[in-house]
């Protein structure tokens, strides 16, 4: 669900909410997605309904490593992970909607990026990943909620409750989240770990309106075969296999397209999708000193709710402006600004494009700036952004 994820921005619900177009924070959500464990002795699958209004839902796999296992990651094009599924047939999801006090105490590691992401990458089981959660920091348990479950069918449900930390073990079939009631009274009836089954629960709990369910997934952490619906569009899921796609490599689909995109070469990892993007770019001469200054004193700009119209294309303006106080609140989680470096120049289509490593107070941004022929500002993005360690900055899931 938009938790995934980050806490006053994923809270989570799922993972990060979307991404603003400009500075690429999220916002907060407290729209609930449905996740549920249906499993036996011989079975164990995984499912969720992913609700929120971005229709531009993606997965990615991104292969294992020194220290980190294979993983594959669903959500949007933020590219913070709403859920996923590992190699050792560890899953986890998403539910937002929970409001509680909560602060990570300070024995805890703090982690870089997000935290569900190093722990899917590490854990193999749901007592790793419990062991997790009571070591590291992971501020959007203070309105949100994960799932987490492994091939033998135990799972754990992990969040905060009057400002402690929540672990509900189970090794029976359960889940929660926006369609709790019906799916309470349909595992009452049936609880068999098949797809046909799984299917079902997850239809008759889809959300509709603003947040309506955008994509749905059931993982068989057994054999590592993923199923995704569109419903109400297509009754049949489309199968993907988790090692099958790690063998071809780092690459992604874009969800509503997936059943054609299969059929074509796999598209290669988009940069928001890469572990610790923001370490492949190296600083470069700065020969346009201007321009820098000008970007710094934009980001002043918007942290002030004081954007200027003659900055900016009509195009991009008429997108920023209504955004002004959204885009405010956004930069003040983020922190001071500490620094700007250009690691980044080049020309395209008769338009400059520059590309900056922002050091914020609580995250790195990887930030595109561009301006037209007329030296006004015709998009302003960012490609990553990478909380820092012990920041409790929020990314919505």
């Amino acid at each position: 669900m938009r938790s995934h994820a980050s806490a006053v921005a994923r809270v989570t619900r799922k993972r990060l909410a979307p991404v603003l177009a400009c500075f690429a924070v999220a916002s907060a959500v407290v729209e609930a997605c449905t996740i549920f464990v249906l499993t036996d002795p011989n079975r164990a699958l995984f499912c969720n309904n992913e609700d929120w209004r971005n229709p531009k839902t993606r997965i990615w796999f991104v292969p294992g490593g020194d220290g980190h296992y294979g993983c594959a990651y669903v959500g949007f094009d933020d590219g913070w992970p709403q859920g996923g599924l590992n190699t050792k047939g560890l899953a986890f999801d998403w539910v937002a909607g929970f409001m509680d006090e909560w602060k990570p105490g300070p024995e805890m590691k703090a982690v870089r990026g997000n935290p569900s992401q190093r722990m899917l990458e590490t854990c193999a089981t749901v007592e790793d990943a419990i062991a997790f959660y009571r070591t590291h920091q992971e501020f959007g348990f203070f309105r949100a909620r994960i799932l987490v479950a492994d091939r033998t069918g135990a799972s754990v449900i992990v969040g905060a409750k009057d400002g402690r930390l929540l672990v509900e073990e189970a090794s029976q079939s359960r889940g929660f989240g926006f369609g709790r009631r019906t799916l309470d009274k349909m595992l009452a009836e049936s609880s068999e770990p098949n797809l046909s089954n799984g299917a079902k629960i997850l239809r008759a709990c889809l959300q509709d309106g603003e947040t309506a369910t955008k994509y749905s997934n059931v993982f068989d952490l057994r054999t590592g075969d993923m199923f995704f619906y569109q419903f109400p569009e297509h009754a049949e899921a489309v199968k993907l296999n988790l090692a099958a796609e790690l063998e071809k490599g780092g690459h992604h689909y874009d969800l509503p397209q997936l059943r054609e995109q299969l059929t074509q070469a796999p598209k290669p990892l988009l940069n928001n999708m890469k572990r610790f993007f923001v370490d492949e770019f190296k600083p470069i001469p700065d020969k346009e000193p201007r321009v820098t200054e000008r970007f710094r004193s934009i980001m002043r700009d918007a942290s002030g709710g004081s954007l200027k119209a003659d900055d900016y294309t009509a195009e991009l303006w008429k997108e920023l402006s209504p955004k002004q106080a959204e885009m405010q609140a956004d930069l003040k989680r983020l922190g001071k600004l500490l620094s700007m470096t250009l690691v980044g120049r080049w020309d395209e289509d008769g338009q400059r494009s520059y590309r900056y490593r922002t050091e914020f107070e609580n995250a790195t941004l990887l930030q595109r700036l561009v301006l037209d022929g007329q030296n006004r500002i015709a998009l302003i993005r960012s490609e990553s952004i990478e909380t820092k360690p012990g920041a409790g900055v929020g990314i919505d899931r």
